[in-house]
């Protein structure tokens, strides 16, 4: 029997699909296709398991070389805590195996007997060990993925991820004939904060403004730490006016924000902006070029002032 199901057409097709599941590896990327690869990864066996009930009339072996295929649906319920899911996905891939052993059981009637009832238990607490597997993988690698990408001391984005994301916002402008503009923010004498009242004030008033900011941008609008107290806010759809009026909206509130020294007195604040416009054809490097132009007026000019790139 067990050279008949591995010689069948059904054996074959089974070993097919495998062949051909590792074969699909375009756009390895993409989300939606790696959800429909893994789906397959279950079904297949899950396939092979009910076509083996059949040819076995129903029955499963207590011993011998069949017994390996009773165990196909527990071996994938436990690969599949090797996979960082979320609990939906998890669940989803999960049914698949459950109704697979549920359903052939309810079929050939095994399914109240002793053994049925074992295994639709045996397969439940791997699913539990398999979903803490996965939300643990999927937590390590987000938390991994933020440290990467995100300001540690202002929860706003870096540098790297900031230029990717302008670049990006740089191609679909060009490509929709859509206005973007940049604000290029620098704090004030913030050198004298840090040599004045300590770094840790200093981290306060870092962390302030990017509160700040992240309030006072438009709901299309990206905001990230450029480096030391520099902070970029990118504004797809905002021409030059437009970008002007958000620029002037932070420097005012950041006047009114209260941040204290040491000593509990209110530090005095203000922030110096560049504001620069998308041109036709410019790419990244110019267009951060012209905004820290203006950022550089701003500040030789007397500080807490908008300035708008030449």
């Amino acid at each position: 029997m067990t050279g008949e199901l591995s010689g069948s057409p059904m054996g074959i097709a089974i070993v097919t699909g495998f062949l051909l599941l590792g074969l699909w590896t375009q756009s390895r990327h993409n989300v939606r296709l790696m959800r429909l690869r893994l789906g397959a990864l279950v079904t297949i066996p899950a396939l092979f398991y009910v076509g083996s009930r059949v040819a076995l009339g129903g029955g499963l072996p207590e011993h011998g070389l069949m017994l390996g295929y009773t165990f196909l649906p527990f071996l994938f319920a436990a690969l599949l805590g090797i996979f960082p899911l979320t609990f939906k996905e998890g669940a989803a891939f999960a049914a698949i195996l459950l109704a697979t052993v549920v359903g052939s059981d309810a079929a050939f009637h095994t399914l109240f007997t002793v053994s049925g009832m074992r295994d639709i238990w045996l397969l439940l607490l791997l699913f539990v060990v398999a979903f803490w597997g996965q939300l643990s993988q999927l937590e390590m690698l987000l938390r991994l993925h933020r440290e990467a990408t995100r300001d540690a001391l202002t929860g706003l984005v870096n540098r790297r991820v900031l230029i990717r994301w302008l670049d990006r916002e740089i191609r679909s402008a060009h490509a929709a004939g859509e206005p973007l503009s940049v604000l290029l923010f620098d704090l004030d004498l913030f050198k004298r904060v840090n040599d004045n009242h300590g770094h840790l004030t200093g981290d306060r008033v870092l962390q302030a403004f990017a509160g700040v900011l992240k309030g006072g941008l438009p709901e299309q609008g990206l905001a990230g730490r450029y480096g030391g107290e520099e902070f970029i806010a990118i504004l797809p759809g905002a021409g030059e006016e437009a970008a002007q009026g958000v620029a002037e909206a932070v420097r005012r509130a950041w006047r009114e924000t209260t941040v204290s020294d040491p000593a509990g007195e209110p530090l005095p604040l203000s922030v110096s902006i560049g504001v620069a416009e998308l041109r036709p054809g410019e790419g990244s490097d110019t267009l951060v070029a012209r905004v820290d132009d203006s950022l550089y007026l701003a500040k030789e000019s007397g500080r807490d002032m908008v300035v708008k790139a030449a």
